[in-house]
């Protein structure tokens, strides 16, 4: 369970600065002179940094919610606290998203995408992929289940297998929404919701 913030540029002494915010720690992961560094912080060091990203998931968990189903609603009593309450957004939406592809029944699928991004790898929220999507991948999935979805949808770049997620998961359904979103409606939907997630991760964002 983590929020990974790729700032693309300095803070403080550190160059290429990652932040790195998991239960009840904050690390900061960067280029300081010749070498690379990590070091823990203090959350209030970071709060104001953080905090439109954390508004961009939150608006992205209630585009998310709206189409699948599931409430959404973010702890506001602090970083690590909104952390938690997303996660546990992830394992509701999760469950539904389940339910869904359960009834979809078997399918095969290998498809070309220019652009793959990834905003959560299982629990943790992934902006690195938003900032740095796998260029010209291929997403493929195969369920052979009748009544309940098995298996995974893989990301292959270069001829490798580079990420992956269960066919059952959000994090599954958004890769399944940017290769066929066909297969259902509502991953048409988390296809909308997933491009207007990127273009506002721009919009705040100095990654390019």
């Amino acid at each position: 369970m983590e929020l990974v913030v790729p700032l693309c540029g300095t803070w403080r002494e550190f160059q290429e600065a990652t932040l790195i915010v998991r239960e009840s720690v904050v690390t900061v992961v960067g280029r300081v002179g010749d070498s690379f560094d990590e070091r823990v912080v203090d959350v209030g060091d970071v709060a104001d940094v953080v905090r439109p990203y954390v508004e961009l998931y939150d608006w992205f968990a209630s585009e998310v919610g709206r189409v699948l189903g599931v409430e959404y609603g973010p702890d506001s009593a602090g970083l690590f606290q909104w952390l938690r309450s997303h996660v546990a957004f992830i394992v509701s939406a999760n469950a539904r998203w389940g339910r869904l592809v359960d009834g979809v029944g078997p399918f095969s699928v290998r498809r070309f995408v220019k652009r793959v991004y990834m905003p959560y790898i299982g629990h943790s929220l992934t902006l690195t992929y938003v900032a740095y999507p796998y260029p010209d991948a291929i997403v493929a999935a195969e369920n052979k289940g009748r009544t309940m979805a098995i298996g995974s949808v893989v990301v292959e770049w270069g001829g490798v297998k580079v990420a992956s997620a269960g066919v059952r998961t959000l994090a599954g359904a958004l890769l399944l929404a940017q290769a066929a979103p066909e297969l259902r409606p509502e991953l048409g939907e988390l296809k909308k919701a997933l491009e207007g997630f990127v273009e506002r991760f721009r919009a705040i964002s100095a990654c390019r």
